[in-house]
């Protein structure tokens, strides 16, 4: 059945604006319009716009990625697409195997609403210098047996992997991107504490972004760019959590206009943790103890613990921060990270042939309705 969305803007992501017209959907698809749909919806002179991916998140609504099971996964999935969130890489952070391959079973058991498309592995192969809030005494140096079972375990789902580059003492990141690049496998950098040389040299064997930039990595030095320097100066992907709380808003300016030179490098993720959409108040990650309050999560030595941060709200702070328009900011949340992890050909922009994927919202730019593969949730 062919529905038509109509009396709407559409945005196009080549022009990087709404443009008023129509936009038709069979089934799970996005395809050209036709003058005789068998359904029609009145966009009532809404916005249309491809749904968000967030690569990098650890839950919300008091769901737990590292510990729910598959049933609570679930409605993890659906909390996430009402914010706007189609597509999720379910984040796993440093902790006992065990526990990880857990965490990973249920993962792949869930019925989603929001698509589990991957899953990011957080941790535990990064440096103890820069755990931000990782357990230090479960850090590993990088196994390539033990991650090809990682990634293989996985499949078919995606992965994409946080790795310290200085750690890596044996290749691992080109054998592992030649390994499963085909199937969906990526590398990113963070939680290091390399020199520039050694991201630059990551980057050549396979690594294609930096995890939360500026956060928990080597800082710039104006005679030793470190990892931050890298993720500005190289032609890598840049995550960054666009809160005004991990970087504040003058360096989110800096940031993305670097990237955006390089063509579309700068993604939003939102680093969620589980207390995300929960009142304030005194919680605990996997026996992480913090205190969320007016957004902010940080351990008792001030350690920040992660977001409490949806994502269509880190478009309209980025659009504030970067002084661009939201149709600009909008790019970060779907074409990049899109892009970033080899999901772009799907996903990411409402193309004919992609996934019909979309958030509708009011003249406010309020989400009015959400559609997952034509649905509308």
């Amino acid at each position: 059945m062919i529905t038509k969305i109509e009396n709407v803007h559409v945005y196009n992501t080549d022009k990087r604006r709404f443009e008023k017209g129509s936009l038709c959907f069979e089934n799970s698809c996005i395809v050209a319009n036709t003058r005789f749909p068998d359904a029609i919806i009145d966009g009532a002179g809404g916005y249309l716009m491809p749904g968000l991916i967030d690569v990098h998140t650890h839950g919300r609504c008091g769901i737990d990625t590292m510990t729910a099971d598959a049933a609570n996964l679930g409605k993890l999935s659906l909390a996430y697409a009402k914010t706007g969130v189609t597509t999720v890489y379910p984040t796993i952070m440093t902790a006992p195997m065990d526990m990880l391959l857990r965490a990973v079973g249920e993962i792949k058991k869930a019925k989603t609403t929001a698509d589990f498309a991957g899953i990011h592995i957080e941790g535990p192969y990064i440096s103890a210098k820069k755990p931000g809030c990782h357990d230090t005494s479960m850090i590993r140096k990088p196994d390539y047996d033990e991650l090809e079972k990682f990634f293989s375990m996985i499949l078919p789902m995606r992965t994409h992997l946080t790795i310290a580059p200085e750690e890596d003492d044996g290749d691992i990141i080109y054998k592992l991107t030649e390994r499963f690049g085909k199937c969906g496998g990526t590398v990113g950098i963070g939680h290091s504490n390399a020199t520039y040389a050694e991201c630059a040299k990551a980057i050549e064997n396979g690594a294609r972004s930096f995890t939360h930039t500026f956060n928990a990595m080597s800082a710039i030095g104006h005679r030793e760019p470190g990892v931050a320097g890298a993720a500005l100066a190289t032609d890598a992907y840049a995550e960054l959590i666009c809160d005004g709380i991990h970087v504040c808003p003058e360096v989110v300016r800096i940031a993305y206009h670097a990237k955006r030179a390089q063509g579309d490098k700068f993604v939003l993720i939102t680093d969620s943790i589980p207390p995300a959409g929960l009142p304030d108040g005194d919680y605990d990650m996997n026996g992480i103890a913090f205190t969320l309050k007016n957004g902010k999560a940080a351990m008792a030595d001030g350690t920040i613990v992660g977001s409490a941060l949806d994502l269509f709200t880190a478009v309209k702070n980025l659009a504030k921060f970067a002084e661009i328009t939201f149709e600009e900011a909008l790019i970060a949340a779907t074409k990049a990270p899109a892009e970033m992890v080899g999901l772009y050909d799907s996903r990411g922009s409402l193309t004919v042939g992609k996934r019909a994927d979309m958030l509708l919202c009011d003249r406010n730019m309020k989400i009015r309705s959400v559609f997952i593969e034509g649905t509308r949730i």
